[in-house]
């Protein structure tokens, strides 16, 4: 089966059911190590046909998509010997690199609890972040990061 990984940039976004196109790129890209931990979104993976590595973290709370980037084989190597770069390792990181590509998605439930858990889990990450921060990252106004940020997680 030929694989997708040349047609997909160093930096890329693949959409979550964009049209089937998350199928097609991820049936020849195998999960190779999870980091596990607080980065719960982050992976190691290789595509089996062409052997490229990828960090990838899935970002499925506020944009719905996988961000790639593409590794070399010492990157591999290094994070199998658990050295990560930075790129992926904070969830505010990965917000902003999701800004790149999309827009967050729109929920019809200001308190949806994919926004309370995300705006907790960048309070946990930096507890200085300001609500303004947070609505910027989340997609949401001022107002409503603040009731985000004062919910009770469930």
């Amino acid at each position: 089966m030929p694989c997708h990984c040349a047609a997909l940039s160093d930096l890329a976004a693949v959409p979550m059911g964009g049209g089937g196109l998350d199928e097609r790129v991820f049936a020849t890209i195998e999960l190779i190590r999870d980091h596990g931990g607080s980065q719960w979104w982050l992976n190691l993976s290789r595509c089996t046909a062409c052997g490229q590595n990828w960090m990838i973290a899935q970002e499925e709370r506020i944009f719905d998509e996988y961000l790639l980037r593409r590794v070399s084989e010492a990157e591999a190597g290094a994070m199998l010997a658990g050295r990560w770069p930075d790129d992926f390792m904070t969830y505010e990181r990965v917000l902003e690199i999701g800004h790149i590509f999309a827009t967050p998605c729109v929920f019809f439930d200001p308190l949806a609890d994919s926004l309370i858990w995300s705006a907790h889990d960048l309070r946990r990450e930096r507890p200085e972040i300001t609500a303004a921060e947070v609505a910027r990252l989340l997609g949401v106004t001022v107002k409503n990061a603040g009731r985000l940020l004062k919910a009770k997680v469930r």
